[in-house]
């Protein structure tokens, strides 16, 4: 089991990366998408519909969705998101955290209904998607790559501290596997990350300071959507959301953290003005108007004026 997620992680790890970095901000938003699409048909099964036309029919709506706020991106949200749309999704995970902290047995107790299920998982894929590729666009691909690998170092961390020392379990009634002493080797390994790469990243001052808070709440919401899926697969009564990723599981088993720390990193980066670049100054990024040849020029550092428009 665990060579068998190690050998994955191996492969997945670098083509990941190299998307992130090499691919333009069109290319990796479909990519993105995709992987967003594969996590919406597994979404339906754990929603409780097996029927394999209903499940591509979520795919098929959400597909329409992505479509749809990517073509009108121009005139609503030309350079960074507006706050109307993460905050609710900021205060959707952090409703969610107190739940989980709470009321944990309850949670598993609440008879959903399938379409609330479907509608909820709905909501999380599509923000997730719309917060990852606006990440890339306002802040750049270095940006997206500090999160997807902090993501990835909390979740490893959190892995091999609770397989060894852990003992508290964290929410029993929905993640039995999931301790206490887990979360607290995920947040000291995301401390030292975000330290280190602050020091790469040539920050001073508070902003070290806030880089690091920042980091440390996206873990701390990273669980909350690691617990989120958990929670649907025990009501569910199945241990994976699919089993496409030998030792991982299924799509959604892999993105689940990732699907709630892009909220909270995307609205810290934005209000706090933590722009991660390594090696010489962004590029401004493009965001193409759909019925026009014009395009509306993103500011290549949050809080700097938009940069205007060249008459034609």
């Amino acid at each position: 089991m665990l060579q068998n997620r190690v050998v994955t992680a191996l492969v997945l790890a670098p083509l990941t990366i190299a998307a992130i970095l090499w691919l333009p901000a069109d290319a990796f938003a479909w990519v993105w998408g995709l992987i967003i699409l594969a996590g919406a048909y597994e979404w339906a099964n754990l929603a409780g519909f097996e029927a394999r036309s209903v499940r591509l029919a979520l795919v098929a709506v959400l597909l329409a969705f992505l479509i749809g706020a990517w073509y009108f991106a121009a005139d609503w949200a030309p350079g960074e998101l507006p706050a109307w749309f993460y905050a609710p999704v900021v205060a959707w995970w952090a409703i969610w955290g107190v739940l989980f902290r709470r009321v944990p047995e309850k949670l598993i107790k609440v008879a959903y209904p399938s379409v609330t299920k479907l509608l909820g998982g709905g909501f999380v894929l599509a923000s997730a998607w719309i917060l990852l590729v606006w990440l890339r666009l306002n802040f750049g691909a270095q940006q997206v790559l500090y999160l997807v690998i902090l993501i990835w170092v909390a979740d490893a961390a959190a892995f091999f501290v609770g397989r060894n020392w852990g003992f508290t379990k964290l929410t029993p009634a929905i993640s039995p596997g999931k301790t206490a002493e887990g979360v607290y080797g995920a947040l000291f390994a995301a401390a030292a990350l975000a330290l280190g790469t602050a020091f790469i990243a040539d920050l001073e001052g508070l902003l070290i300071v806030d880089f690091v808070f920042l980091s440390l709440l996206t873990v701390a919401f990273s669980v909350c959507g690691d617990l989120f899926e958990s929670l649907a697969k025990r009501i569910r009564g199945v241990k994976d959301s699919g089993a496409i990723l030998p030792g991982h599981g299924g799509v959604l088993d892999r993105i689940d953290s990732l699907t709630a720390g892009v909220s909270v990193f995307y609205a810290g980066s934005l209000l706090l003005g933590i722009f991660l670049q390594v090696g010489g100054p962004a590029e401004p990024t493009l965001i193409l108007a759909p019925e026009s040849p014009d395009a509306v020029e993103a500011p290549a550092v949050p809080g700097e004026p938009d940069h205007e428009e060249t008459p034609q």
